[in-house]
């Protein structure tokens, strides 16, 4: 009896040295499951996360408002094939989640399936679509950062940053993304409202397909294969952007029209790309006010009719301007710095046209392995020999003789006058008491 208590006594002790030679786990190193604060939560309650580590995944069923506490960053971890976080019900807003989710996969980072939803301040890094909206309208994206997490994944294998499906009047403002395959997709989405957003070194910066009346403004785009990609789209605005650098690709442009009917582009800069404006299959269009620069080629256009090209800028471009089949296009008052015009009667406008030569275009669309000779010395002088069907040129009918003003050098020009009236108005003012003063005391 009493060996076997000594027995027993024993195997206690041995437990409890196993137990305290064993590494400790703290509570805070265990990430708090997102899913279990979630099903706690009453319907239009507001969950205020505390600074730490997070497990996901999540669904949100429920209308609730997500959004983080004071200083430090609220993590939420994925290590699923699942969605980090889908959204499931109408209203809900996310707000200030950093949004980890390592794997490369299908699903997305954040699946919104709900009206009316807001994410706000979320950086996402992503091994799938960053945020994919399917069949859900009336929502909002802001001020949030998306990024490609994945190394050794091609570029067409990456997923989107947005990507929307049948998702209308939705809100796109001032997020960043980089390093996905397109930065902000839309297909079949209406009444879309992209603004202020920075998206760099992906595809396509801002791609719509399908869709209309979307409106992309004031955006700025840099290393991409092509800035904004419009196809198959009516009435679309695009004003106000920049798309700068995106030459790396033979098919690279800063904003490219297809089958794109009704729209304006209007007050962009595209600087430094392989085509600055590319139009394709299209009508009805206007762009104005451009300034179309330091590209391989400034504006292309090929099939295209019934649009209305004004006041556009195209400088130190190594082309100007290409065209195949697009002489039914109403083109006057651009400024063409290799044209070299006459101006009889001194009204700032061109007596000559300027006609577009098609020859290169013509060759290339037969050969396409002629574009090695772009701008070689043979095919320049084989442009000049080319004289055929000269009436049927695309022709800007009054060229401009000198760059018009954009509409920030008119604001620094009117700065200017006013300060410069403003320093006439002081100046006499001046003089006026010191000779007020004189007299006083002479």
């Amino acid at each position: 009896m009493t060996s076997s208590i000594a027995k027993r006594v024993l195997l206690a002790l041995i437990v409890v040295l196993a137990m305290l030679h064993e590494s400790p786990v703290r509570a805070e190193e265990v990430p708090t499951s997102l899913q279990a604060i979630v099903d706690q939560a009453v319907p239009g309650d507001t969950l205020v996360l505390k600074p730490g580590t997070y497990q996901g995944p999540v669904a949100v069923n429920k209308p609730l408002t997500i959004r983080t506490e004071g200083e430090g960053n609220v993590e939420l971890m994925n290590t699923s094939r699942l969605p980090a976080l889908t959204i499931d019900a109408d209203g809900i807003t996310v707000t200030g989640l950093h949004i980890t989710d390592e794997m490369v996969k299908e699903t997305p980072t954040v699946l919104v399936r709900g009206h009316r939803s807001v994410l706000n301040g979320l950086y996402i890094r992503t091994g799938g679509d960053g945020i994919a909206i399917r069949d859900a309208n009336e929502g909002m994206v802001t001020d949030t950062r998306i990024e490609w997490i994945a190394d050794g994944v091609r570029l067409a294998d990456k997923g989107n940053g947005v990507d929307v499906f049948n998702g209308h009047r939705w809100s796109f403002i001032g997020n960043t993304i980089r390093n996905v395959h397109d930065g902000i997709y839309m297909e079949n989405s209406d009444d879309t409202r992209v603004t202020g957003n920075r998206i760099e070194r992906s595809r396509y910066g801002i791609h719509c397909m399908y869709t209309n009346r979307t409106v992309i403004e004031r955006n700025e785009g840099s290393l991409n294969v092509t800035g904004a990609m419009v196809m198959t789209a009516r009435q679309v605005s695009v004003i106000g952007n920049s798309f700068s650098k995106q030459s790396e690709n033979v098919n690279s442009q800063g904003i490219l029209l297809y089958d794109t009917h009704d729209s304006i582009l209007a007050d962009n800069t595209v600087d430094g790309n392989r085509v600055g404006l590319y139009v394709e299959l299209s009508t009805g269009n206007r762009l104005e006010n451009n300034e179309v620069r330091y590209n391989f080629v400034g504006i292309q256009l090929l099939d295209s009719s019934s649009n209305s090209i004004a006041r556009n800028r195209f400088t130190g471009n190594v082309a100007d301007a290409q065209a195949r089949s697009s002489e039914d296009n109403r083109i006057s008052g651009n400024y063409w710095d290799q044209f070299r015009g006459i101006d009889a009667n001194g009204d700032g406008t061109s007596d000559i046209s300027y006609a577009i030569n098609p020859l290169f275009q013509g060759l290339t669309k037969k050969r396409p392995a002629f574009q090695l000779f772009f701008q070689s010395p043979g095919m320049v002088f084989l442009e000049g020999l080319y004289q055929s069907d000269r009436d049927r040129w695309t022709t800007d009918s009054a060229p401009l003789m000198a760059p018009p003003m954009s509409e920030n050098q008119i604001e620094d020009a009117e700065g200017r006058t006013l300060t410069g009236i403003a320093g006439l108005v002081l100046l006499g003012c001046t003089g006026t008491l010191f000779f007020w003063m004189r007299r006083r005391m002479s």
